[in-house]
């Protein structure tokens, strides 16, 4: 009967285990591109990847490059006057015109919503002068960005057996766009009109090619806030898109999808990188992280110089663990609110780091009169050595004391003397 009992309880300890792995991790769902990256926009941590290091040709998904160097180098009202190369390119596009003049904001558009190659090549001559020095500032820019694998040669992602990047490059790319709101406008809007331009009487109709925005669509996803688009033959599909609930913000990129299955897995994708994980604050800006107390026993409130943030597993109990560097904080003097040491946040191999501030003022202990003589290693003042110096002063002066009763009395003999002498 005992044996029983025992069989019996521990079918159920075993049950309620499996019951409670199975809901607190789900592993994601099956994705048929080649090439898969799933970050955390908030941190740049990766929750998932497949192949994500290895590269691809991006096809036009290279455009979140020139949007970004667009954004960061032009006014959204400066006028750009069509070269003569943009019009000859091919794939996508709204058809400009040599001469033809557009707003950056417009080109914008039309880059980002309907994947605009002559927008993308207008928009790299204005920059650069030339696609060739554009391709330069783009491989510059994606190595500041931290990507490793990336390779540009023109700024609209036509094939060329050079022009390669990876899914995990691609997403370091879409979490800096993520900074910018103008971006997250033009991705976000469904459908709009270009104005007539100097050339081209009537207004141009763009429709956003990201079917993750529109409701008729069965992909459709409301929390998604921003996609690009890709393919050519040789490149197969590409798509990068981004989604939003409350402080939680992900990135997908996927690259050589074959079948263009990204529409039907990319929502599973983000509902399963919502699920499981969450972007939480290790600590805030200005808030106390820990003190230090100096040699002479001063405590000084170390704070954070900027937020840290971390992507939480929501399965896991884990805390990120917190190291501040004090080593470097010894014989040191400091003002508040200066920079004085760095601290290092760790979680499930994640790693960030941030400058410590000092909370109070830490100075030398100074006396006056005799300045830091006294000031021992420890920054307290040595009543033995403030001793021996007061008793040398308190010396000195009765030695001066001395010294002038001396001169005074050997004056007065003197006088004496002389007197004497003219006596006699």
């Amino acid at each position: 009967m005992k044996k029983l009992l025992f069989i019996i309880l521990s079918f159920f300890a075993i049950t309620l285990l499996s019951y409670g792995n199975a809901y607190a991790y789900s592993d994601p769902p099956s994705i048929t591109g080649k090439s898969v990256v799933v970050m955390d926009a908030n941190t740049g941590a990766v929750v998932y990847g497949k192949n994500e290091n290895k590269p691809y040709p991006p096809a036009s998904t290279t455009k979140l490059m020139t949007v970004l160097l667009t954004l960061e180098n032009c006014d959204l009202d400066e006028v750009v006057t069509v070269g003569e190369f943009p019009p000859t390119i091919e794939g996508s596009k709204i058809y400009v015109d040599v001469g033809e003049k557009m707003t950056v904001e417009e080109m914008l558009y039309s880059v980002i919503m309907v994947s605009a190659n002559d927008c993308a090549a207008a928009l790299a001559e204005h920059i650069s002068g030339s696609i060739e020095e554009f391709a330069l500032l783009m491989n510059q820019r994606a190595k500041e960005l931290g990507c490793k694998n990336t390779n540009f040669v023109n700024p609209h992602g036509l094939y060329d057996d050079k022009h390669r990047t990876t899914a995990y490059d691609l997403a370091l790319m879409e979490k800096e766009l993520l900074n910018h709101e103008k971006y997250i406008e033009i991705s976000k809007t469904k459908s709009t009109f270009l104005q007539p331009t100097n050339i081209f009487k009537e207004k141009r109709p763009l429709w956003n090619d990201n079917r993750l925005l529109h409701d008729a669509y069965e992909c459709y996803y409301p929390d998604a806030i921003a996609g690009k688009t890709g393919y050519t033959d040789e490149s197969r599909h590409s798509f990068v898109a981004s989604a939003c609930k409350g402080d939680n913000k992900f990135i997908i990129a996927i690259l050589f999808d074959e079948n263009k299955a990204y529409y039907d897995e990319t929502p599973k994708l983000f509902d399963w990188a919502f699920k499981n994980f969450s972007t939480e604050k290790a600590f805030s800006k200005g808030e106390e992280i820990g003190t230090y107390e100096t040699t002479n026993g001063s405590i000084i409130p170390l704070l954070a110089d900027k937020d840290i943030l971390y992507t939480k597993d929501n399965s896991s109990k884990e805390k990120p663990s917190i190291v501040i560097n004090k080593d470097t904080l010894s014989n040191k003097f400091f003002n508040k609110g200066e920079p004085i040491t760095t601290v290092a946040v760790n979680y499930n191999g994640q790693g960030y780091s941030s400058e410590v501030l000092s909370g109070s003022d830490y100075e030398e202990e100074v006396l006056p009169v005799v300045g830091n003589l006294v000031t021992t290693e420890d920054n307290t003042i040595s009543y033995k050595n403030l001793f021996m110096i007061i008793g040398g002063i308190v010396l000195g002066i009765i030695l001066l004391i001395l010294a002038t009763i001396y001169i005074i009395k050997k004056r007065n003999l003197a006088k004496k003397r002389k007197k004497t002498f003219l006596f006699l």
